[in-house]
């Protein structure tokens, strides 16, 4: 059975929210053979890889799908000359979906305009707006299979996963992650500088847990005093994705934007106090692993007039509730 599985794009954290679907849906057809398929590119091919490499058959990236009437009547190079059981469309714009459809095969699933194209239709009134994104995926699997899946299990790691530097204080050890895949989901840096000295006076170990894309964070978070424990001479120690959940397991909670590190801390048990303001906090926060603040619930609609002192009290909650679990 081939299974074609389609999203839009895939950066870490988006890659992350997929991987219990996928390895769920290789469960459930496990003689299958399932191809990976994104119109830009996908985390799965290099960061995310050891978490799916015995999932995916097959990732193709840049399918030529886009969301332009011309490129239904275009014929698409990557895909069209193959055939497949099941395609599974995992976005719901329209004419994506449509340009998806025309890829030869036997049953479609589709969410998109209320199931309008899908062969598979939403039988057990399950909930597709509106939800936590992986519960959306796990809506998805208890349509396929007819029957509804009550609980989502935790993402399955590789066997070799360590934890890279032994700290017997973890309750001390406090993660922050100012980063975001985009700039308008960061805070301000100089703000989590303020709370990092803070947090430090009060004798938490501060832990920068800086990408490639904040190296210019990393002289200034070293000067300061605070560790950044991915990094060394200058150079990300490793790009494998299970070095940085390794860490992750090694600290009491995260401190951070909407992003990526967010996802790894939430999959490795780890809580997260997390802060949105242009996305949505139900739909990206893993339930009973982050304690999220949506600035627009307090009246401020850009990040970066958040103030301090609000996200202080919200902190020390947050953190009174770590220390009594």
């Amino acid at each position: 059975m081939n299974i074609l599985v389609y999203s839009f794009n895939d950066k870490i954290g988006d890659g992350l929210q997929k991987v219990t679907f996928l390895q769920t849906l290789k469960n459930i057809y496990p003689e299958s053979k399932i191809y990976y398929t994104t119109t830009n590119s996908t985390t799965f091919k290099d960061k995310l890889n050891p978490l799916v490499k015995d999932t995916i058959f097959e990732i193709i990236e840049n399918n030529g799908i886009q969301s332009s009437i011309l490129n239904l009547f275009r014929k698409n190079t990557k895909l069209e000359n193959q055939y497949f059981d099941l395609i599974i469309d995992l976005q719901k714009v329209v004419l994506r979906t449509l340009s998806l459809k025309k890829i030869p095969h036997k049953y479609f699933f589709s969410s998109c305009a209320n199931f309008f194209f899908s062969d598979i239709k939403n039988k057990y009134n399950l909930k597709f707006k509106d939800v936590y994104i992986e519960q959306f995926y796990f809506n998805i699997l208890s349509t396929l299979q007819k029957r509804v899946i009550k609980e989502i299990p935790n993402i399955i790691l590789p066997k070799n996963i360590k934890f890279s530097f032994n700290n017997e204080e973890i309750n001390k050890n406090i993660a922050i992650s100012p980063g975001a895949g985009n700039k308008i989901r960061q805070w301000d840096f100089e703000k989590y500088l303020m709370i990092a000295h803070k947090l430090q006076k009060n004798g938490y170990n501060i832990f920068f847990f800086l990408g490639p894309d904040e190296k210019d964070l990393l002289n200034i978070c070293l000067k300061n005093g605070f560790n950044c424990p991915e990094w060394k001479n200058g150079e990300l120690i490793s790009n494998d994705i299970t070095f940085t959940m390794g860490l992750a397991k090694q600290m009491s909670c995260l401190l951070c934007n909407d992003s990526g590190t967010a996802w790894m801390f939430e999959f490795m048990g780890v809580k997260t106090l997390k802060i949105f303001g242009v996305t949505n906090e139900k739909k990206f926060s893993r339930p009973g692993f982050s304690k999220t603040i949506q600035i627009k619930d307090y009246g401020f609609k850009n990040l970066k007039d958040f103030p301090l002192n609000i996200y202080e009290n919200i902190l020390r909650e947050f953190l009174k509730s770590i220390d009594a679990n």
